[in-house]
């Protein structure tokens, strides 16, 4: 009967990893709406983001210029489908080598009404080097692109690039050279975007991927102080092993989270530890298995396991990347042999009711198919994303639970003990006893330390998905001058620590404007709207602020333009208009000298709309900037003169006027000052002689 039940219980198993297998086979097969190397957009989207997928035009052995395309200076392009390896192309009945160059070209046509705004690519990489070009103007790129192995650098670092939309037909044009690797061209889709769309994409990536990261890192540095503490349990250390290099291979994966966090990191050793991750991780992972199941696994078959993939380790450190890039579809072989053999372990293991073997059948089984996925993944036969260290976090779940019940079990075979120490002999009693006290503190100490852990992990999580770019310009000059202080290089001047101090003020409004937006976006503020008198409302805002701008030396005017014999009424949150309006007065005085002017005007428009404004005689706005000054994070190259700001506080004007209806908006004339206005719906006017609605 208990081996029925056994049995049952693989089958489940079984059953359970194929569906789970099938289902990641079955990616999501990308659209190709790319014919003939030209996309016709009919709808843009807005609120995701668009692969260009397809028919692209393709130049062999050609680095063209996209003068040289329209002069017609090349020969008839082929029609290649990307994203794929151009080692899958054929070109007159023969494939196509790894190593080479060639010219990439999209003619991308969008809907009449996207003209005039601004959109953005995000590019994942391309192998091993490439240069963008849109519309004739050079864009971005990642290495150095070159005809040959010396006059060319390698480099791949997903990036976004944003563009001013300026025709409806748009040119994309892309050199790529690879000479160092068995990955070539473009192999990974090409996406397009609102610009906020592509950056959101780009931040949610990175954010998983930290996440993943952290785990990974947090869980091997536990393993590690365990075993710093108990020396003879190698389970520990070859489990902690698994998390560093499964973290490392993580991180790499992803080559702007390298890029970010490993800068120092060459191209060349960045392949070598990428491939070291899953050749080491492999072979610590085995040896892992070893020491929970000894007895169920063969000893030589260990040590082959051990021979090979640190043969392949050594192999990975010795030769370049253009040699050992090439082994990885032996590498993979390798990797699913050596899995299908540990899970053979743990089903052996699993008939034999070793402890724990369930769980650990159930782990490695995810973490197989996971492994699986990855394999599809990166030969391009399915369109997912990389599951591996995904896999291997649960497995440290898994692991962390077996190892709470293991401590579990061991203190409750203490109790038993104890108690029967005590009735054999009861001259022990007292010493049995303040063992089992001591035992229980230290299982109430081993809770409290899980417990910190956790608290730990879900505190540095919270940080992350909280930290935004913006902070790290500020936090570097506050390091580097308090640095030169305490080391004497900068003498504790005054100057010195006023840089300090106001850039721990720009972080304070950057974190405050990040809350304000936050909260604007989740509808978690509350806006109370009531009807006002505008022009009351504006007068008595203007005495507030007079004092406070004139002793700046500037010049502050009032300007009523309602007629006399009648009173506006707009509904508004008097708090968050005074916000925008502060605003608009803040940014005025930065960018006005001594005896400069600021207007503060009410008046009714043509379209019989309440209309505030603010108007300024200072720098003024280059015509380029002046659609973008209410984008989020953007800042005018006057910052340069006039000093931090957040680049938030227009963008949180725009959110409380378009909560409440109106219009907001902004002019200027460089040299010549600005204005920035918002309207609002009047409720009710009313005169001397009658009231209109």
């Amino acid at each position: 009967m208990a081996r029925v039940s056994m049995m049952k219980k693989i089958q489940k198993i079984l059953f359970f990893s194929i569906i789970l297998l099938l289902s990641a086979c079955s990616g999501e097969k990308s659209v190709e709406d790319v014919r003939n190397g030209l996309y016709i957009m009919n709808n843009f989207p807005e609120t995701r983001t668009k692969e260009l997928n397809g028919e692209w035009e393709f130049y062999w052995h050609e680095l063209l210029l996209p003068d040289d395309l329209k002069n017609g200076n090349q020969q008839p392009p082929d029609l290649v489908k990307v994203p794929s390896p151009w080692s899958n192309y054929e070109l007159d009945g023969e494939k196509l080598p790894k190593q080479g160059y060639a010219t990439y070209r999209l003619q991308l046509v969008l809907p009449q009404s996207e003209v005039g705004t601004a959109k953005a690519l995000y590019i994942p990489g391309a192998s091993s080097a490439y240069k963008l070009w849109i519309d004739g103007e050079p864009k971005v790129g990642s290495g150095v692109v070159g005809k040959s192995k010396d006059l060319m650098k390698p480099q791949n670092v997903p990036r976004m690039v944003q563009f001013q939309v300026h025709d409806q037909e748009i040119e994309i044009v892309v050199q790529v050279s690879n000479f160092y690797q068995r990955k070539a061209g473009i192999f990974d889709s090409i996406l397009i975007g609102e610009p906020e769309v592509i950056a959101q994409y780009r931040e949610k990536k990175i954010l998983f991927r930290s996440m993943i990261v952290m785990s990974l890192v947090v869980m091997g540095l536990y393993h590690a102080a365990l075993f710093a503490l108990r020396r003879s349990e190698l389970p520990l250390l070859f489990f902690g092993l698994v998390c560093f290099l499964v973290s490392v291979r993580a991180v790499l994966l992803d080559g702007i989270l390298a890029f970010y966090t490993l800068p120092f990191l060459s191209w060349e050793w960045g392949n070598k530890l990428e491939y070291l991750g899953a050749s080491l991780g492999i072979l610590f992972f085995a040896l892992y298995t070893y020491t929970q199941f000894p007895k169920d696994m063969n000893v030589r078959i260990r040590n082959a396991i051990v021979a090979v993939m640190a043969s392949y380790s050594l192999f990975v450190i010795l030769t370049p990347s253009l040699v050992f890039t090439n082994t990885m579809r032996f590498l993979q072989l390798l990797i699913v042999v050596i899995f299908i053999y540990l899970i053979y372990v743990d089903m052996k293991a699993l008939m034999k009711k070793r402890e724990s073997s369930l769980l650990n059948a159930i782990a490695n089984l995810l973490i197989f198919l996971a492994v699986i996925n990855d394999i599809l993944l990166y030969n391009h036969l399915i369109k997912t994303t990389e599951l591996a260290s995904v896999g291997l976090s649960f497995f440290l779940f898994t692991q962390s639970f077996i190892i709470s019940r293991h401590y579990s079990k061991s203190f409750k075979q203490t109790e038993e003990l104890s108690r029967d120490l005590a009735k054999l002999n009861a001259s022990l009693e007292q010493q049995v006893h303040d063992r089992t006290v001591e035992l229980r503190q230290m299982n109430r100490d081993l809770q409290t330390a899980n417990q910190k852990l956790n608290e730990a992990h879900q505190s540095r999580s919270k940080w992350i998905r909280n930290i935004y770019h913006e902070i790290a310009n500020p936090l570097t000059t506050i390091q580097v001058y308090t640095k030169g202080i305490l080391d004497g290089v900068i003498q504790s001047d005054k100057k010195f620590i006023q840089l300090v101090h106001e850039q721990s003020l720009y972080l304070s409004r950057m974190l405050n404007d990040l809350h304000d937006m936050t909260e604007i976006e989740n509808r978690e503020i509350t806006f109370n709207r009531k009807k006002v008198n505008a022009r009351e409302y504006t007068r008595k805002i203007y005495d507030k602020y007079k004092i406070d701008i004139e002793e700046q030396g500037i010049s502050f005017l009032y300007e009523d333009s309602i007629a006399d014999n009648e009173d506006l009424f707009v509904l508004m949150d008097k708090l968050r208009i005074e916000q925008v309006i502060v605003n608009f007065l803040k940014n005025a005085q930065k960018f006005i000298g001594d005896g400069g002017i600021i207007k503060l005007e009410v008046a009714k428009d043509e379209d019989r709309q309440l209309m505030i404004k603010v108007e300024d005689n200072g720098a003024g706005i280059n015509e380029k900037e002046i659609n973008l000054v209410f984008d989020r994070f953007f800042k005018s190259r006057r910052h340069e003169v006039a000093g931090n700001g957040s680049g938030l506080g227009l963008a949180i004007a725009k959110e409380i006027i378009d909560y409440h209806g109106g219009k907001i908006g902004a002019t200027s004339k460089e040299g010549k000052g600005s204005s920035f206005y918002f309207k609002l719906p009047i409720v009710a006017a009313v005169s001397k002689t009658r009231e209109e609605r």
